[in-house]
C-alpha cells in the first residue's frame, strides 16, 4: 500500500547523499540490516539511531531518519533531524531537497519552494526534485511552471508515477480533463496501487456522471486509503445518486471528521441537513462552504430558506436578493423577498389624527 503523495516524493534522492545503493535499496529506504528493516519503519528507525550514536557526524543518517519521520507523519521530529542533516552537511543539495520536503507537509510552502531552488541551483538532479518543484508551483497556481518541472521530472524518469500523477493534476486545474484522465491512467500503468490517480479519476468520472466508473475508484481507492478524506465526500455523493440519503449524510460527516477543510463535504451536508429539517445544522455547515459554494444557486436558495425557518429574515433576505440578482429569471424569489420585507418591517400601525379629536374632560373622583 502506498502512502500519500507527499510523503513519497523521495524517489531517487539517496543517490545524492554521497552513498552508492542499489534500485532495491532505493525503492525501500534500506540499510544497514536490509533484510530485518523491509517494510518496517520501526526497525529503519531503531537501526538508523543506533547508527547516528556510533558515527555523530554523518548527515546523511540524519536525513534518512527524517525521512522515516515524515512518513510516519512525526513532521516536527522530521524537521529536527533535517536541521541536523543540513547542519552537518552543508555543501550536500541532497539534504536541502530532504528538509524542503518536511516543509512541503508542514504547510511552510514558500520555505520549501526557497529550499528545493536551492538544491537545484547546487546541482542536485532528480525527478524527484523536480516532482517536488512541479507541486509547489502548482499549489501557486504557477501553471507553466509547474509543467516545466513535470516535463523536466519526465525527461529524467519517463515511468514516474508521480510525474504522470502531477501532470494530471495540472492539466485537470487547467480545464483538460481528457488529457488529466490519460496521465493519471498512466500513473496507474506505473503503480496500480497508486491511490491519489484513482480518487481523482473518481472525481473526474463522477462529474461526467459515469456513476458505475466512479465507484469502482471510490471502491478501489478506499481499499488502499480508508482514512482519505476526499473519497468519503466521492462516496457521499454516490449514495445521494443511489437515493440513501442516511448513508450519504454519514459519509459526509466522516468525511469532515477526517478533513474539516472539505468546501464540498460542508456544502453537500449542509443540503442534507436541510432536506432532513435540521436549519440550525444546515446553515453551520453551509456558512463553511461560501468561500466556494458562495455563488451557487442552490447554495444561496437552501440557506435563504434555512434562515427564515429560524427566524432571522434580515440574512433570509440577503441570500434570496442575491440570488435574484445571480439568475433574474427566478421570479418566484421576488415573492420571497415581499414577504421577508413584511416580516421585518412588522405589522403596520394606523395612528389617527389627534387634531381633529375634540377631547372631553373627565372628572376623577378621590376616594
Amino acid at each position: 500500500m502506498r502512502i500519500q503523495a507527499f510523503s513519497l516524493l523521495l524517489g531517487l534522492w539517496l543517490l545524492g547523499l554521497g552513498t552508492s545503493c542499489t534500485s532495491s535499496e532505493v525503492e525501500g529506504e534500506q540499510m544497514v540490516n536490509l533484510e530485518e528493516m523491509a517494510d518496517r519503519p520501526e526497525a529503519q528507525l531503531s537501526n538508523l539511531t543506533n547508527a547516528i550514536a556510533r558515527t555523530g557526524g554523518d548527515g546523511s543518517l540524519y536525513a534518512r531518519r527524517a525521512i522515516v519521520l515524515l512518513r510516519q507523519g512525526e513532521l516536527t521530529k522530521a524537521l529536527a533531524d533535517a536541521n541536523e542533516a543540513v547542519r552537518l552537511s552543508k555543501r550536500d543539495p541532497a539534504t536541502w531537497f530532504v528538509k524542503a520536503q518536511v516543509l512541503r507537509a508542514l504547510g511552510r510552502q514558500d520555505e520549501a519552494l526557497a529550499l528545493a531552488l536551492q538544491a537545484e541551483r547546487n546541482s542536485y538532479q532528480s525527478s524527484s526534485l523536480f516532482v517536488l518543484l512541479g507541486d509547489l508551483y502548482l499549489q501557486r497556481h504557477d501553471y507553466r511552471q509547474a509543467r516545466a518541472y513535470i516535463n523536466q521530472a519526465l525527461d529524467i524518469s519517463p515511468a514516474d508515477e508521480y510525474a504522470f500523477y502531477y501532470r494530471g493534476r495540472i492539466q485537470a486545474e487547467t480545464g483538460d480533463t481528457a488529457r488529466a484522465v490519460r496521465s493519471y491512467k498512466k500513473a496507474l500503468e506505473q503503480a496500480p496501487d497508486f491511490m491519489e490517480p484513482q480518487r481523482e479519476l473518481a472525481g473526474i468520472y463522477l462529474a461526467r456522471k459515469e456513476f458505475e466508473t466512479a465507484g469502482g475508484l471510490v471502491q478501489s481507492a478506499m481499499a488502499l486509503a480508508s482514512d482519505n478524506g476526499q473519497l468519503w465526500l466521492y462516496k457521499g455523493l454516490l449514495h445521494q445518486v443511489r437515493q440513501q440519503p442516511d448513508s450519504a449524510l454519514v459519509s459526509f460527516e466522516k468525511a469532515l471528521a477526517l478533513n474539516d477543510t472539505l468546501q464540498g463535504a460542508h456544502f453537500w451536508l449542509g443540503l442534507e441537513l436541510h432536506q432532513q429539517g435540521d436549519n440550525v445544522g444546515a446553515i453551520e455547515h453551509l456558512e463553511k462552504a461560501a468561500s466556494t459554494y458562495g455563488n451557487n444557486l442552490k447554495f444561496m436558495a437552501t440557506l435563504a430558506n434555512c434562515y427564515e425557518r429560524i427566524g432571522q429574515y434580515q440574512k433570509s433576505l440577503e441570500q434570496y436578493q442575491r440570488l435574484l440578482a445571480a439568475e433574474p429569471r427566478y421570479t418566484y424569489v421576488h415573492q420571497s423577498i415581499s414577504r421577508l420585507k413584511s416580516k421585518i418591517q412588522g405589522p403596520r400601525v394606523i395612528t389617527a389624527d389627534t387634531s381633529r379629536i375634540e377631547l372631553k374632560s373627565i372628572d376623577i373622583k378621590s376616594n
